[in-house]
């Protein structure tokens, strides 16, 4: 056995600034609002970001986000950000309310139970770089179970989305960790190592990483995938212990020769699903 180890420097959190929720409807500027602090609440808690909420900001920030939408942030503006000592983001999330409502729920003999709620929304995530779309979601939320007004029945609705929104999120941004150490090496392949990620961002024991290398090319970017590992330990917030199961002798060899790599969070697979490539 041998030990390899190699310790990056901390990568700086990119910022995302949650944005309005749009709505065309009359009496939704509160309905629009609890979308909004749903998905603010949502990205705070998966912590892969710095997190700004628009309506936190003084009124030249707030003027200058909304002024530049989902487009590309210009130079002036930047610079008029930096002089109002208001942080510059990377992100910006915008979205759409397309749907709420509530409907009275009755007995057989028609007494009044409660109301259901239902709401639909679309968020995006646009680069506030180069104007490009990140990703669109598509999120839908109803109560369950009737509740007593209908105000209520909506605002249950909205609360209910939280756990699609969040994961919708890692779908958008999937966790990514450093490797910086390579504890077992056997045949001139890496069979452990350890990530630059844990408990902090929700990783457990079992999750897949793809391993990639980030390859520049003429001044563009081409991602590569050379491996697929396994957490087997959570140790702590920061770190995990992971098995190779493909792309060993790749990724020692672009460890070693201190290339760009990185792994990168899979979904996670639902229970019967059999990820064929990692037996």
């Amino acid at each position: 056995m041998m030990m390899v180890s190699i310790l990056f420097a901390q990568e700086k959190k990119e910022v995302v600034l949650v944005g309005d929720i749009k709505c065309s409807f009359e009496n939704s500027d509160q309905i629009s609002k609890n979308v909004h602090d749903v998905i603010v609440q949502s990205f705070v808690e998966k912590k892969l970001q710095e997190v700004i909420d628009i309506n936190t900001l003084p009124a030249i920030g707030q003027e200058i986000y909304r002024q530049t939408g989902e487009g590309a942030m210009n130079e002036e503006n930047l610079l008029r950000l930096k002089e109002a000592g208001v942080k510059g983001a990377d992100w910006v999330v915008t979205g759409t309310l397309s749907n709420f409502d509530a409907t009275a729920s009755k007995d057989e003999k028609g007494k009044l139970l409660g109301y259901d709620g239902v709401v639909n929304f679309v968020f995006k995530v646009t680069s506030l770089r180069d104007g490009t779309v990140k990703g669109t979601k598509s999120v839908a939320g109803k109560t369950f179970i009737c509740v007593d007004t209908k105000d209520a029945a909506i605002m249950k609705s909205i609360q209910n989305t939280k756990k699609k929104v969040l994961k919708e999120i890692v779908a958008i941004f999937p966790p990514t960790g450093f490797i910086v150490e390579i504890p077992t090496v056997k045949k001139k392949e890496a069979r452990t190592i350890v990530l630059e990620i844990g408990a902090a961002k929700g990783v457990t024991k079992g999750d897949v990483f793809k391993v990639c290398e980030k390859i520049n090319y003429r001044g563009k970017v081409r991602i590569k995938e050379i491996g697929k590992v396994r957490v087997t330990e959570v140790q702590g917030d920061d770190f995990c212990v992971c098995k190779v199961t493909k792309g060993g002798d790749i990724i020692l060899k672009d460890f070693n020769e201190e290339k760009e790599i990185y792994a990168e969070q899979l979904p996670r697979m639902k229970l019967g699903d059999i990820a064929g490539d990692l037996l």
